[in-house]
């Protein structure tokens, strides 16, 4: 889209690996939410989005690069 600004924020629980929240302010941020809220009421830890292969090119491709910062 074009489109470089924005911020994305998680935070992760760092004894469980569990997503706490997430907070996007981006292009698309309606439709990344839902990514995150299935993975948070599915019980998955970040490690679920970031290993995930998403279709390229989609906006969603963005939260493999924000889970991957975690160390």
């Amino acid at each position: 889209i074009g489109q470089t600004t924005g911020i994305m924020k998680a935070v992760v629980d760092a004894k469980t690996n569990k997503i706490l929240g997430c907070t996007l302010f981006c292009p698309e941020s309606s439709e990344i939410i839902n990514t995150v809220s299935i993975a948070m009421k599915t019980g998955q830890d970040y490690t679920y989005i970031k290993k995930h292969i998403f279709t390229h090119p989609t906006i969603n491709e963005a939260l493999k690069n924000l889970f991957y910062q975690i160390k």
